[in-house]
């Protein structure tokens, strides 16, 4: 693999057109190699037959721009249905712009230029990190014949490009903001240089993105080419801390903070090529929702993590265009913002989506933020809710009836037994599903049912119980096929009061110094076929806006000795077993199920068989 900088003035470009030459009579044929480029930056060579009697050169420019310390991959298919070998070569220009750029390819370069031979098809693969203070934009361009005839590189035919190439996420997403479907729509609010996108949930339909598992909403664009995103859902609902403080020292961390970058972190997919992992989140006490809290003023702390949460005055700024009412961000739940409302509270969303402080000791929903890198491309999408944007270095799509369920990531929806369901965790290669709503009855009513027998899972004796319905009556109902798909498993029941963070469900110790992935485990277990989400796992709280999930949820762990965890209205509390509350089943499926179909989205959930 070459790694070569090439500085000032350089001349750049890479696109693929192949030229067959036959001579017939007076004039020459060639076969045309026509370019096509996709929304996930790879290029496809198609073939079409033109007659021309003179040599011709399009002197049209094909460009893009590279941002200023960014980068651009471009996957490059070549294929043709000649039976000929053809020889080719790639080369590329600098058009505009002066700043040193790096150039990493699978094929090394001779001269600046790739020059090889095909057959049926060739993949090639470059990047190009701009590595100065200057945008660049490049020109792209190929030419080629037949193998055994001699190319020079300036005598043979170049083809025009027909479309352009894919463009950063960041490009597209300024596009919107600045050309609204609606004339009428407020879009957005412009200060000290950031782009907050702001308005209601009707005009701001333009800015979703699925990455890793997970539907987010950008929230603004940075001079420096960064986006921050936030999940459009609750991912969890746990206790904030026992401060108000988002982050104190490596030895006092809080449970927030603990959370999104050990046990939420590791859910993204190849992030240290996709967000910002020294992200700076800015904090300050206030208790008036439109304070501005920018790095450096006077009393802001600046917290450096991957992962963090909007603070007080981001969350205003969504929705300065509009009320908080009608915001885009307003998804009817409580979750957390980042900084202090004053010295014992923590600021935090209400269900009408009002701001207001609460105990940094509640339980309330968690929906995590993370910056997205300068000139990350789009790999395709329109960034509307059901068709959006998907980003380059993603997991790749799945080979259907060969990619296993546990290659993929947390987050994605599983179609099992003709209901939606959630990857949770991969562990051992097993993977742990939720289902995505509560159970209901063939009439679609929702069922109700108390907790169990005490406040262990499992004591259950009837179908009063979910523990004793879902593993007997729930499980029974269930096709043969879909049966055989779950492993039982043990599932971890320690008791956790909420007061020493979310790790007590699973760790028998938990210390700020290991994370859940890697502490001695509880011995509080329970082991069998269908369980109910656990106390600080991933979507273990109220999913998705406007949708009819589960509103007196029960969890899986005990708060004391005489109460439960259940979720409602988008936080956890605490309650009798006896009482009767709603109930999402919980499964491992064995190592060995495949995905036969799907995308893994929402709407188009994966298929799944043994």
């Amino acid at each position: 693999m070459l790694n070569k900088e090439i500085k000032l003035n350089k001349y750049l470009i890479i696109f693929l057109l192949l030229v067959y030459v036959i001579t017939i009579g007076l004039y020459t044929s060639y076969a045309y190699y026509e370019v096509s480029v996709i929304k996930n930056g790879v290029v496809v060579i198609k073939t079409a037959t033109i007659d021309i009697t003179t040599n011709i050169v399009d002197q049209e420019n094909n460009t893009f721009t590279i941002p200023t310390n960014s980068n651009i991959t471009v996957t490059v298919n070549l294929t043709t249905e000649l039976t000929n070998e053809i020889g080719y070569k790639m080369y590329y220009e600098v058009i505009s712009g002066i700043s040193p750029f790096n150039v990493t390819s699978t094929t090394t370069f001779t001269d600046d230029i790739v020059e090889a031979n095909m057959t049926s098809s060739k993949q090639l693969q470059f990047t190009f990190t701009n590595l100065g203070s200057n945008d660049l934009t490049i020109k792209l361009g190929t030419k080629g014949g037949l193998a055994n005839y001699p190319i020079p590189l300036d005598e043979v035919l170049e083809l025009k490009v027909n479309t352009t190439l894919s463009v950063p996420i960041k490009n597209a997403i300024i596009e919107s903001v600045n050309n609204p479907s609606d004339s009428s729509c407020k879009t957005k609010v412009e200060e000290d240089g950031i782009t907050y996108i702001s308005g209601t949930k009707t005009c701001i339909n333009f800015n979703y993105v699925w990455y890793s598992g997970k539907l987010w909403r950008i929230t603004a664009i940075y001079p420096d080419g960064t986006m921050k995103m936030i999940t459009d859902d609750q991912i969890t609902a746990i206790s904030y801390g026992s401060n108000v403080n988002f982050y104190t020292d490596n030895e006092n961390k809080s449970y927030m903070y603990q959370w999104l970058n050990e046990d939420f972190l590791d859910t993204l997919y190849n992030y240290e090529n996709i967000i910002v992992t020294d992200s700076k989140w800015n904090s300050m006490t206030t208790s008036i929702i439109s304070t501005k809290i920018t790095e450096g003023a006077e009393g802001v702390t600046t917290i450096i993590s991957p992962v963090g949460l909007l603070n007080s005055y981001e969350y205003y700024m969504s929705y300065k265009n509009t009320s908080y009412g009608s915001g885009y961000l307003y998804i009817h739940y409580y979750w957390w913002l980042l900084n202090p409302y004053n010295t014992s509270n923590v600021w935090y969303v209400l269900g009408d989506g009002n701001g207001h402080g609460a105990s940094p000791t509640d339980t309330v929903g968690g929906r995590p933020s993370i910056n997205l890198k300068s000139g990350i491309q789009l790999s395709g999408g329109s960034g509307t809710k059901t068709d959006p944007y998907t980003i380059a270095g993603d997991k790749e799509e799945v080979t259907a009836g060969t990619t296993l369920l546990n290659t993929r990531s947390s987050g994605e929806y599983v179609n099992f037994n003709n209901e939606l369901y959630r990857i949770v965790s991969i562990e051992n290669n097993i993977t742990k599903i939720n289902k995505n709503d509560c159970v209901r009855d063939t009439s679609n009513t929702v069922l109700t049912k108390k907790f169990s027998t005490s406040v262990t899972y499992g004591g259950g004796t009837s179908d009063d119980y979910w523990d004793y319905y879902l593993n007997n009556t729930w499980y029974n109902a269930l096709d043969s096929a879909s049966q055989n798909m779950i492993v039982e498993s043990t599932y971890y029941i320690g008791t956790n009061t909420g007061s020493t963070g979310y790790k007590a469900s699973i760790c028998a110790t938990a210390s700020n110094t290991v994370t859940t992935k890697d502490c001695e485990k509880t011995t509080s277990t329970w082991t069998g076929l269908v369980g109910l989400p656990r106390y600080g796992e991933m979507f273990a709280s109220r999913q998705g806006s406007e949708y009819s999930s589960s509103s007196n949820m029960w969890l899986m762990n005990s708060y004391n000795t005489f109460q439960v965890w259940y979720v409602s209205g988008g936080y956890s509390d605490n309650l009798s077993p006896a009482n009767a509350r709603e109930g999402r089943p919980s499964i491992n499926l064995k190592s060995s199920i495949k995905i036969t179909g799907g995308k893994g989205t929402k709407d188009n959930p994966f298929e799944i068989s043994e």
